[in-house]
């Protein structure tokens, strides 16, 4: 189980473990949404326009990073309220390694649901290298200890 909104402390810091996001994430995720743009899809296009090889998709490199983090609020969430800001700071490509450093920025009671508390966690995304590749938050309704 992840952890429960009493657990979570505005500042506390957590670490990830990496993953590396492979070509059949790519071909998979562009298949599965539809996404056609060249800069996934075509190597040729890709070297063509100075990118070296195809690109993941920025909302692929979220989607795993939300996965890598998982385990902070696995069967302990009640629902996602939403994402805001991402900032997409660097290209991931196939075959880079990610890792996320996650941060509660804020955490709050809510009146509505007093079993159910709100926390923003701010997400900061780095490849291989070190270098920052995304930051996103999201926001979460979290349930309180039983």
């Amino acid at each position: 189980m992840g952890f429960y909104f009493e657990d979570f402390e505005e500042g506390k810091e957590f670490t990830s473990p990496r993953r590396t996001i492979t070509e059949t994430d790519l071909v998979v995720f562009t298949a599965i949404t539809g996404l056609k743009n060249p800069v996934f899809t075509d190597e040729v296009f890709a070297k063509e326009v100075g990118l070296g090889t195809r690109v993941i998709p920025g909302p692929l490199t979220m989607c795993i990073a939300m996965g890598l983090t998982d385990d902070l609020i696995y069967g302990t969430t009640f629902a996602a309220l939403g994402v805001k800001e991402a900032k997409f700071r660097a290209t991931v490509k196939p075959g880079d390694t990610i890792w996320v450093k996650t941060t509660v920025s804020e955490k709050r009671e809510t009146s509505s649901h007093p079993d159910k508390g709100i926390i923003t966690l701010r997400h900061h995304v780095y490849n291989e290298k070190n270098e920052e590749v995304m930051v996103f938050e999201r926001t979460l309704m979290m349930l309180k200890k039983p």
